[in-house]
This record gives C-alpha cells, structure tokens and sequence, in this order.
C-alpha cells in the first residue's frame, strides 16, 4: 500500500480519546488508532 505523509495537528483532548482507543484495542501505534478509526467512521456512513 502506498503511504503519503500528511502533517495535522490533534486538540490535546482527541489525542487522549485515540491514546485510550489505542490502549484498549491493543494496537501498537497512535497511527494505527487514527486509521483504524477512520475507516470505521467512513464504513458508518455508507
């Protein structure tokens, strides 16, 4: 898969929710919180 970098910056209170997500989904990485995330909030919509 193709990876194309992307700066943003987070509200410290979201970064807390995804740190949280990310620790009780045992998912190795903050990156990995985030697009596990997305792709559940784009699958909510369709």
């Amino acid at each position: 898969m193709e990876r194309i970098s992307k700066l943003i910056k987070f509200p410290a209170d979201l970064v807390a929710e995804i740190e949280k997500y990310q620790k009780e989904n045992y998912l190795s990485s903050f990156s990995g919180a985030v697009y596990e995330l997305i792709r559940k909030g784009l699958q909510k919509q369709l």
